[in-house]
């Protein structure tokens, strides 16, 4: 007789476009066939929705709390009492804390249980955003015999190192940090669930990234090296001070063209700035794409000067489409890039990125002996699947006292 599979809720706000809900996506396509998997979205919505396997059983909320998985505009489209309560919970958040929209939202959907493990998908979000949920779903209104935790942030620099945050992932079972460097992040932030955190990389789909890229690939003029950036536009990207160090590396004599895909919030700052310092031939934004892999498989670099990031699922994306590599020092780059052999993981400070640019500029042989090396290595979710299996059956340090105890 077959052993039953085990019953796995894994609950997310949206499946629109973004890292956290790709590295999602790719991890439901690989573990489908060993368990029995629901998914609950708070709002479901994205364009993620239809990559689900057809094995996986989806529940959306039913009530307020689809508000959460959705912006403020978006939510008229539920009604006008979705959006007043949307909006008086987003005025609340702003002055006070996000801690009682989502406390009142939470206990106007019905529980669920009869799951061996319930898992959330998305951090704790910052205090002041309307935004998150998940943890406090997943503890507060479901039923199971373990409850897990992913991290996907810098959780020290992110923003939600706060009291109330840390207090929510102290109750879960387990926590699971996305790379070793978000392993340490949320251990120095909170040292008494050391014994919880795993690691469990994300997972890719390596063969969607090679059959996208070749559909329609940009075909960037010769002339120039062609550095391409797919990142959100907002503050930690950094991309202000991208722009000040492309402006000096062509006052300097260097030809060089910057591509960046994405769409946010300093969208209109960004395009201010080019035009500020006369580099609309030089740079171009070109928005959300449906398929940013056509803009990395012609290109000769991939950018990133974050602030800050956690494991961002596009060095792999790069990486697999044999494309070097320049980022700053965040917390799990040099774990993600390795310097020297794949690009060039420098200080995150204007003089440093600009050096690490400029010595790539000066010898542009480096960049064919960094895709030499990145066509040598077989990109597999080997490692990350193994992971996840072991996050399922191996018990916490916590779990296994209480076992002894009983006995």
């Amino acid at each position: 007789m077959s052993k039953a599979k085990k019953k796995i809720l894994i609950v997310n706000n949206n499946l629109a476009t973004g890292g956290v809900q790709r590295a999602f996506i790719n991890l439901l396509q690989q573990i489908e066939k060993k368990y029995d998997i629901t998914v609950f979205v708070f709002s479901k919505t994205g364009d993620y929705i239809n990559k689900i396997p057809s094995s996986v059983k989806v529940l959306e909320a039913s009530s307020y709390l689809r508000v959460l998985g959705l912006s403020q505009r978006h939510t008229m489209k539920l009604g006008f009492k979705h959006y007043i309560i949307r909006f008086l919970c987003g005025v609340y958040t702003k002055i006070f804390s996000n801690h009682f929209p989502i406390a009142f939202l939470l206990t106007t959907e019905k529980r669920l249980s009869g799951f061996d493990v319930a898992i959330s998908f998305c951090h704790s979000a910052e205090e002041k955003a309307l935004y998150g949920g998940c943890n406090e779903f997943v503890l507060k209104r479901v039923g199971a015999k373990q409850k897990i935790t992913f991290v996907h942030c810098d959780f020290l620099n992110y923003g939600g190192n706060t009291i109330k945050n840390r207090k929510i992932y102290r109750q879960f079972d387990k926590i699971a940090a996305v790379s070793e460097g978000c392993k340490r992040s949320i251990i120095q932030a909170i040292p008494d669930v050391s014994e919880k955190v795993h690691c469990v990389y994300n997972c890719h789909n390596f063969s969607e990234y090679r059959k996208y890229a070749r559909k329609d690939p940009m075909n960037y003029s010769k002339e120039s090296i062609n550095i391409v950036t797919i990142a959100r536009l907002s503050p930690e990207k950094n991309l202000l001070k991208g722009i000040r160090i492309i402006s000096q590396l062509i006052k300097d004599g260097y030809s060089i063209c910057w591509h960046i895909v994405g769409d946010g919030a300093q969208k209109n700052e960004l395009t201010k700035e080019i035009g500020n310092y006369g580099l609309q031939n030089y740079i171009n934004l070109y928005g959300n794409q449906e398929n940013p892999y056509k803009y990395l498989l012609n290109a000769d670099l991939f950018l990133l000067i974050s602030l800050h990031e956690a494991a961002p699922m596009v060095f792999m994306e790069a990486k697999s489409l044999h494309v070097p590599i320049i980022t700053t020092k965040t917390i799990s780059a040099t774990e993600l890039v390795r310097d020297g052999h794949e690009g060039i993981v420098c200080e995150n400070n204007e003089t440093a990125i600009y050096q690490a640019i400029k010595g790539i500029l000066q010898e542009p042989f480096f960049i064919e002996k960094y895709k030499q090396n990145l066509r040598s290595v077989s990109f597999t979710n080997e490692l990350a699947i193994k992971q996840f299996n072991q996050l399922m059956t191996n018990r916490s340090k916590e779990a296994c006292i209480e076992l002894s105890r009983a006995k």
